[in-house]
C-alpha cells in the first residue's frame, strides 16, 4: 500500500504568499522628494543674501559694485592672437545689484 504525505488535510485551501513587490517605486519616490528638499533650500538660500557671496555690506541703503581690477596689461599681443580676460564682480551693498544692459568694453589701440 502506497501513501502519499498530504500535508494539506482535504477541505483547506492552500495559501499561497502573495507576490513579492518592487522597491523601484519607493525609490524614485524618495529620490524626488530628496531633488524637490535640496531644491527648495537652495531657492531660499539665494534670495537671502544679495549677491550670493559671503562679502559683508559695505554699502547701506543701495547696491554697489566692485570690480577686482579696473585694467589688464597682456603686453604687445599680435592683433591675430586671442587673449582672455576676467574679472570678478562683487555687490558690497546691502540692496539687490541687477545689471540690465551689457557694459561696455573698450579696446584701444596701442595701449
Amino acid at each position: 500500500m502506497s501513501t502519499k504525505a498530504n500535508p494539506v488535510p482535504q477541505g483547506r485551501k492552500v495559501k499561497t504568499p502573495p507576490p513579492k513587490r518592487s522597491s523601484l517605486p519607493l525609490y524614485v519616490a524618495g529620490g524626488a522628494l530628496l531633488v524637490i528638499v535640496v531644491g527648495v533650500v537652495l531657492l531660499a538660500s539665494a534670495g537671502r543674501g544679495s549677491s550670493g557671496t559671503s562679502v559683508p555690506a559695505q554699502v547701506t541703503g543701495r547696491p554697489s559694485l566692485v570690480v577686482d581690477r579696473e585694467q589688464i596689461d597682456f603686453g604687445k599681443v599680435p592683433l591675430d592672437i586671442p587673449v582672455k580676460a576676467t574679472f570678478k564682480l562683487s555687490n558690497v551693498g546691502d540692496q539687490p545689484l541687477q545689471i540690465v544692459s551689457q557694459p561696455v568694453v573698450e579696446v584701444k589701440q596701442g595701449c
